[in-house]
């Protein structure tokens, strides 16, 4: 039979005493989890031998953490037959855990027991050593007092000697043979009454156990795949970014860190991964109306550097291949290790990446790092310098996302060449984006930017202005043998007042362009020769009447 219900909240509680029918408890196993970024569904095989008729059958030791109305069952068996609705029940641990604290209590005082056995003949051997010693004082005393009357022979000083002698030794054997059984018996001790104490604290426990109500024309086998949500779960994209600078190649390389606390460990199942964010919520959102009250002050802009967090990472494995194969001399060939993909697939809305084998999770928040896929890219190489925040030339890589799927915001380790150079944020790129990453300080090509002059002075007759002027040389000078290009970033103050007039002097080398989002940030696209020095000249002034407030001037 095929048997299949999409069960809808009202299902969800259905009063057990509408539906009479036997309880069969089904044996369950998670199959196939896939994780979102806040949240998992899990999907659940169940098997069962159901009697013909009404039956509940009952799916247990399930976490407390499952949304209720996530509950879909679905399934079919060797009759024909119908599933009537869901119900989902919270169960304390309380009888459970009842049968096995007793039968911990009663193993803990098997234990105390065999303890006491043990005890009791330790302290048989020490009265034994005890009366021994007592005799052998007694006698000896004895003996003395009547040593004038009655002499001793050595052969009876030798046999008691050698009898107290044996007797001691027995004893302190036997004491400690029994110490040495009581220190193992005490661990044994121990471990028992902290299983004890376990059991007894997860008595307030909770789980929940799925009740499915279904009817069966004969009796046989059922298989039924129930799945539900959980939102102790989540995963997070962990890059590898590695730059080849000679081929202009950069390679992406995506995990995925899973994380979950639901209470059940995922053990063997088809994990998947999910850019689809279900706990966001779904809506249609609404455009209200705006009123204008009077002009906000303008926005307050800042020069800031170009570079993309961090600098870049290790080299391609391909590289590391020849000097892995010296170091294995006594292999006949090295062979570089297969990273296995994982499939992807690109839904209307969501990517969802999944696991090229089957995957362990654990229940208590232990994170597992799970490879996912690589991303050979096309990268176009550039240098960027903003020397006014720092005097550096960083080398970054652009490159487009020709993958066919989102490239999820996250961190990457950065490798250029062989080295591993730290890491940077590498920000979301939706399928044909264009994507910059940054990848460290290049030395050889060396920058200095320097205020040639400042200078004040008053002018007009009647109304006097103030006035700075200001020239700014930035010099570039490449070490390499081939030529390189280089984005050259500076700024000019930008007024926020119609009285302050900021402009451009003659002697500027002319930008290429200006920033659209940076008001005042120029930017130079210079190519540089080999080994070629190159300077760029910025002159400005700021004008403003005497006496008005200012802030910002250099």
């Amino acid at each position: 039979m095929r048997l299949q219900a999409v069960v809808a909240l009202a299902l969800l509680h259905l009063p057990a005493a509408s539906f009479a029918a036997s309880e069969v408890k089904g044996a369950s196993r998670v199959d196939a989890v896939t994780v979102y970024r806040s949240g998992a569904r899990v999907v659940r095989i169940v098997r069962a031998d159901l009697p013909a008729g009404d039956v509940r059958l009952l799916v247990e030791g399930l976490p407390v953490g499952i949304a209720d109305d996530s509950v879909r069952v679905e399934g079919q068996g060797t009759g024909k037959g119908k599933i009537w609705g869901v119900s989902v029940e919270a169960i304390t641990k309380a009888e459970a855990m009842d049968a096995a604290a007793r039968e911990a209590e009663e193993r803990l005082e098997r234990l105390q027991l065999e303890d006491r056995a043990l005890e009791d003949q330790a302290k048989v051997a020490d009265a034994r050593r005890k009366f021994v010693e007592s005799l052998r004082s007694t006698y000896s005393e004895e003996r003395a007092k009547n040593l004038a009357v009655r002499g001793v022979a050595a052969k009876e000083w030798s046999d008691l000697a050698a009898f107290v002698d044996g007797q001691l030794a027995s004893s302190a054997a036997e004491i400690r043979k029994v110490e040495v059984a009581r220190r193992e018996l005490g661990r044994r001790v121990a471990a028992a009454r902290a299983e004890l104490d376990k059991l007894r604290a997860k008595r307030s426990e909770a789980t929940k156990t799925i009740a499915v109500e279904l009817s069966s024309e004969r009796a046989g086998a059922l298989e039924l795949a129930v799945s539900y949500v959980v939102g102790t779960a989540s995963w997070r994209p962990v890059w590898d970014a590695r730059l080849d600078p000679e081929a202009e190649a950069m390679e992406l390389a995506l995990r995925a860190e899973i994380s979950q606390q639901s209470g059940e460990d995922w053990k063997d199942v088809k994990l998947s991964v999910s850019t689809a964010e279900p706990g966001r919520g779904l809506y249609v959102p609404t455009l209200e109306s705006r009123w204008l009250t009077g002009a906000p002050p303008p926005p307050v802009y800042r020069a800031r550097s170009e570079r993309s967090g961090a600098p870049a990472m290790p080299s391609m494995m391909a590289k590391s291949a020849p000097r892995m194969a010296e170091s294995m001399a006594d292999a006949e060939e090295a062979v570089a290790l297969e990273t296995p993909q994982a499939t992807a697939e690109q839904g209307l809305l969501a990517a969802t990446f999944t696991t090229p084998r089957r995957e362990t999770v654990d229940g208590s928040g232990k994170a597992r790092s799970v490879a996912l896929s690589r991303f050979p890219l096309k990268a176009k190489l550039a240098r960027v310098t903003a020397p006014r925040v720092e005097p550096s030339v960083f080398l970054t890589a652009k490159a487009v996302n020709e993958t066919g799927l989102p490239l999820l915001a996250g961190m990457a380790g950065v490798y250029v060449g062989q080295e591993f150079v730290g890491r940077a944020p590498l920000p979301a790129t939706p399928p044909g984006g264009e994507l910059e990453l940054a990848f460290g300080a290049d030395g050889r090509v060396e920058v200095e930017r320097r205020v040639l002059e400042r200078r004040h002075e008053t002018a007009g007759i009647v109304s006097k202005d103030e006035v700075f002027r200001y020239r700014v040389r930035v010099t570039l000078k490449s070490r390499y043998a081939a030529p390189v290009e280089v984005r050259l970033l500076d700024l000019v103050p930008v007024s926020r007042e119609e009285k302050v007039e900021v402009k451009l002097l003659e002697g500027t080398t002319a930008p290429t362009r200006e920033d659209p989002e940076r008001p005042g940030v120029k930017i130079w696209e210079l190519k540089l020769g080999a080994r070629e020095e190159r300077a760029v000249e910025l002159r400005y002034e700021v004008r403003y009447p005497r006496g008005f407030p200012i802030q910002g001037l250099e």
